[in-house]
């Protein structure tokens, strides 16, 4: 019973704390608006047949990108089922404060066996971590909501199966969907979990074995979307993109920050707060000092302490060598992301000071102090820096409709098009030829067409007017496949055949996708096969 009442406490405590999302009218943080239309677009497409999600045929004024299959997918796979049943800011609105709870009851669950008083402690330390409120109210980042509020259960499942040294077909659940959640965050507790797991003194095998189930179950993402990077026109036009070099974090930026709603920007005076959030820098530093003079001081724990001080140092200018030599960390392309990090390993590296002290009569007094001087700490955090009402709001949405769906139109622009936009009054054009078109069927992920080629002294060539990409396939007349390619302003050019015949223009997984896609099906079948096994066991 008492752990439920105290789930019970976190869950309003919780809400308490991130009640503001729900005030009157529409709150917009940086990138609110483009994950409405994330969700949108993800309903439109999932209706329109596609699994799993790739390609947003209504973005880009229709000529469409293949935003799904370069962007996190989760969070718009639930947030289109919520917005089936209610609108799309406020299905939004609901997986912020999931997310945000799921957090807070994961770090409960991953320390509960220590009694209520300390896992109710850590659970609300993470919850009052200054970097949850600058995600929700300033950057509006969906995907490292998301992702923080699976990190726990990540935790809790590696625990579990360290603990039962068997391996269960739930246990490389968490860590998929943390991967699949934010396309940084994801590889990179992966690779913290990873070290995390060498460090072990047992059970390593079954922790690698179900490692290697969490990507392979991802890989219907990660493969295409790590693997076809160079297909997009910002990976040869690196000047488009941030420059990490731009965002590093000064030290007393990490110790104080004002709250304020603007964006980040190099220098001292970023318009956003950077904050470690002083109760969690103050129990991060006794816990490490705790760990460091203790005789019983696991391999584990010393690997806690390198990965938060690491993770700090990451973010500092002075590790720009490390950047510039390591490409990987470039794509990253704000070092203040790795503030992910403080937030979920604090609470681990205090815990072991918390267990010894738990019995002193003082206790529970010193953790109620902590905990108000905390949340002194972030009484300007939540709320949101600023409110649009209907008007302003809907002025907002139509400003980038169908346009872009980041912050910068080339980031998702398939790398034959072109940095200027343009705008599609029609389907198709003829640009040689004698030929009559009569379209069929034109929807953002297919076209049907049915063309009478008449012969002609120059060859026929038509222009299908969507941003050419790899998965882009034609047949004609229901059987055989014509050769596409693209035009010079990154459409689709087709050769139609003499005669008269119909084309069927669809967008289809490419190569490496379908590969990436019977990837995750093994995997799947593996969780299955586990399960068939913990079964008969």
């Amino acid at each position: 019973m008492k752990k439920y009442l105290f789930s019970l406490f976190i869950t309003v405590i919780g809400l308490l704390l991130v009640s503001s999302i729900f005030y009157p009218g529409w709150y917009t943080a940086h990138d609110g608006i483009f994950h409405i239309y994330r969700t949108e677009e993800a309903l439109s497409m999932l209706k329109a047949g596609q699994f799993p999600l790739r390609w947003a045929g209504n973005f880009d004024q229709g000529f469409g990108i293949p935003l799904f299959t370069f962007i996190y997918p989760l969070p718009y796979y639930i947030t289109s089922v919520f917005s089936y049943f209610v609108s799309s800011i406020i299905a939004v609105k609901i997986l912020t404060v999931i997310a945000y709870l799921s957090g807070g009851l994961g770090i409960y669950t991953l320390f509960k066996k220590s009694g209520p008083t300390i896992s109710v402690f850590l659970a609300l330390i993470y919850l009052m971590t200054p970097y949850q409120f600058l995600n929700i109210f300033v950057r509006g980042a969906l995907g490292e909501i998301l992702a923080l509020g699976i990190m726990p259960w990540v935790l809790v499942s590696f625990n579990h199966l360290l603990s039962t040294k068997k391996l269960s077909w739930y246990h490389p659940i968490p860590l998929f969907l943390l991967l699949i959640s934010h396309n940084f965050l994801g590889i990179l507790f992966g690779v913290f979990l990873l070290g995390y797991t060498l460090c072990q003194k047992s059970s390593v095998k079954p922790l690698i074995f179900s490692l290697l189930l969490s990507l392979g179950l991802a890989a219907f993402f990660l493969v295409p979307m790590i693997g076809e990077k160079n297909l997009l026109y910002s990976a040869s036009h690196p000047d488009l993109n941030f420059r990490f070099d731009q965002h590093f974090v000064y030290f007393k930026q990490l110790l104080y920050s004002k709250w304020d709603y603007w964006y980040s920007v190099p220098g001292p005076d970023d318009g956003m707060s950077f904050q470690l959030g002083i109760i969690q820098l103050f129990l991060a530093l006794v816990g490490t000092t705790y760990i460091i003079f203790n005789s019983k001081r696991t391999p584990s724990q010393i690997f806690l302490i390198v990965a938060y001080f690491g993770s700090v140092f990451l973010m500092l200018s002075k590790s720009f060598y490390i950047w510039k030599y390591i490409n990987i960390l470039q794509s990253i392309q704000f070092p203040w992301r790795f503030l992910f990090m403080p937030a979920i390993l604090t609470p681990l590296l205090i815990y072991p000071l918390l267990q010894v002290l738990k019995d002193k009569k003082w206790f529970k007094f010193l953790l109620v102090i902590l905990l108000l001087l905390n949340f002194a700490n972030i009484r300007n955090y939540r709320r949101p820096m600023k409110i649009l009402d209907l008007t302003e709001y809907t002025d907002l949405y139509r400003l980038y409709l169908n346009k872009t769906s980041t912050t910068f139109r080339s980031e998702i622009l398939p790398k034959w098009g072109v940095e200027n936009e343009r705008y599609k009054s029609e389907d198709i054009l003829v640009n040689s030829g004698n030929m009559i078109i009569e379209l069929q069927v034109v929807k953002p992920l297919k076209i049907d067409i049915t063309i009478n080629n008449k012969p002609d002294e120059s060859e026929g060539k038509v222009t299908i007017l969507r941003n050419y990409f790899p998965g882009w396939v034609a047949k004609m007349d229901g059987k055989t496949i014509i050769k596409l390619e693209p035009t010079k302003e990154g459409m689709i050019y087709l050769y139609p055949e003499i005669g008269v015949h119909t084309y069927q223009i669809s967008i289809k997984n490419t190569s490496l996708e379908r590969i990436a896609n019977l990837l995750s099906l093994g995997a799947i079948f593996g969780l299955i096969y586990l399960w068939q096994k913990n079964k008969k066991n």
